[in-house]
């Protein structure tokens, strides 16, 4: 079974997606007036702290204990361009947890322009993959994120708490909001 927008297998999914919205401001416009891909980058790194916040994993909770993810590689793959005033859809959820690693997915979606608020808190939060539909999506990109869990005394990859490993599956009765970027 796979995800109808992005072709994703279900299977590769153990958490739930979270998702926040962004709008395409003039400061995220390159010369040639589309969304600069730096950006996305920088909103898959951002989505990964929030979704981990959300579930009750902030910076100073990795920090007391001692432990932290930090990037080894990203993928991006872009489909279309965005422009000035575009509101995008960004979720992203964990595809698989290792022993001191893990592979978190993101996917880019376009919402109607016309779309409010309202209509986006009903339609995105924590959900399943397979719940999701909201009217005229298209997908802008897609992406993956390899993250290793390391020591913040030695800088070595050590075994992810079990206890975090749990929250992120048990994170469905969370909330996304639609920040102003």
């Amino acid at each position: 079974m796979s995800d109808s927008l992005s072709g994703l297998p279900l299977e590769q999914t153990i958490s739930p997606a979270y998702g926040v919205c962004v709008e395409i401001k003039d400061a995220h416009l390159d010369v040639w007036g589309h969304t600069n891909n730096v950006h996305y980058v920088q909103w898959m790194q951002d989505v990964a702290v929030e979704h981990s916040s959300a579930v009750g994993w902030t910076a100073e909770r990795y920090l007391s204990n001692k432990s932290i993810w930090v990037v080894r590689s990203h993928h991006v793959e872009y489909r279309r361009s965005t422009y000035l005033g575009d509101k995008l859809l960004l979720q992203t959820w964990i595809a698989e947890m290792k022993r001191a690693s893990c592979l978190r997915r993101y996917r880019f979606l376009a919402l109607p322009q016309d779309v409010t608020e309202d209509e986006i808190q009903r339609a995105i939060g924590f959900t399943n993959l397979e719940d999701f539909e909201f009217p005229q999506t298209s997908i802008v990109a897609t992406a993956e994120t390899h993250w290793a869990f390391v020591s913040t005394e030695t800088l070595r990859p050590v075994r992810v708490n079990p206890e975090l490993n749990a929250v992120f599956v048990e994170g469905a009765t969370n909330r996304a909001y639609y920040p102003q970027r």
